[in-house]
Formats: structure tokens, sequence, C-alpha cells
């Protein structure tokens, strides 16, 4: 089974903005209980970032990627109105 451009663009940037949510999360509960410094907080927090960041510009080129080759496939308007 094949995934449409559309669907996987739509799956990083649902990834991406779950990461996103989860690093907001870890922070804001990390800073409560006073761990907003520690390297284990950190790193967790860099690679979240890093994936956050991967996914949606995956979810952007595919996007773009997609809507050309919709675009190309597609007749213009203008020549199926000239028969």
């Amino acid at each position: 089974m094949q995934i449409t451009g559309k669907a996987r663009a739509r799956m990083y940037a649902l990834t991406a903005l779950a990461c996103a949510l989860w690093l907001v999360q870890s922070l804001v509960e990390a800073s409560k209980d006073g761990s907003l410094l520690h390297w284990s907080t950190i790193v967790f927090s860099l690679c979240l970032g890093v994936v956050t960041m991967y996914c949606g510009c995956c979810a952007w080129k595919v996007n773009r990627a997609a809507e050309k080759t919709v675009s190309t496939d597609t007749p213009a308007s203008s020549e199926s109105s000239q028969d």
C-alpha cells in the first residue's frame, strides 16, 4: 500500500506538532520540579527540538512536492473549455 504525498506531509506535520507539544510539556514540568538546567533535560530537549524541526521541514518539502505533482497531472481549465 502506497501513501500519497499529501498523507505523508500530514503525517510529518502531526509528528512535528506532537513533538513540539511534548517538548513544551516536558520543559514546563522540568521548570516546576527544578530540573530545567539538568544535563538530561537539556539533552532531551535538544533531541526533541531536532526531531520537531526535521519533521516540520519534511512536511513542508513533501507538501510542496505533492502540490507540484498535482498541478502538473491535472490539465489546465482553459484547455478543457476549448472543446
